[in-house]
């Protein structure tokens, strides 16, 4: 368990770090946000992450070096108190690109839900997509985007310390771990 402690923890400052690096964008907008809000349950304000690395090692053939991993991944939810200023990152990185999205709104968290289970809705006003490599791209989303790909219905319960979330559907045994950083 420390192991994969270890590991996630790595993963997450790669992709917060990569991310930072290479993601700097900011809400030119100039709009503000009037998207429904609600107060998040006690216990789950604050930055959660999740990190993936592959396992599969990619080595150079003609020379044997070590590559890297054959692709890693991150997302990242902020929720504040109020549910206003909520943010939502998500980054991937293969050996041909790298992709990141940034957005920033509210959430809404439904009726009946807990610190421990429930599901809420992350409503952006608005975001940004970055990437280079074999995609290259830097532009804030439409608005057709934010609410046809952005907005969404997240569920979650929590598991020890991790927060499970899952887009559209009920948590289950896949459903992407999140831990808390603060």
């Amino acid at each position: 368990m420390k192991k994969a402690s270890a590991f996630l923890t790595a993963v997450i400052a790669l992709v917060i770090t990569t991310s930072c690096e290479k993601v700097d964008v900011e809400d030119t907008s100039g709009n503000s946000c009037s998207k429904p809000a609600s107060a998040t349950p006690v216990g789950l304000t604050g930055n959660w992450a999740s990190g993936y690395s592959s396992m599969t090692q990619l080595v150079n053939a003609y020379n044997g070096q070590y590559v890297g991993n054959a692709w890693v991944s991150g997302k990242f939810f902020k929720f504040t108190n109020n549910g206003k200023g909520a943010e939502f990152y998500y980054t991937a990185q293969s050996q041909a690109s790298q992709v990141a999205t940034k957005a920033t709104g509210s959430v809404s968290f439904d009726a009946g839900s807990t610190a421990t289970e429930g599901s809420f809705t992350f409503s952006p006003c608005w975001a940004h997509y970055k990437g280079w490599g074999s995609i290259n791209v830097d532009r804030d989303a439409t608005q057709s985007e934010i609410e046809s790909s952005l907005t969404l219905k997240y569920y979650y319960r929590m598991d020890g310390q991790w927060l499970r979330i899952e887009p559209k559907g009920p948590v289950h045994d896949y459903s992407s771990s999140f831990k808390q950083l603060n």
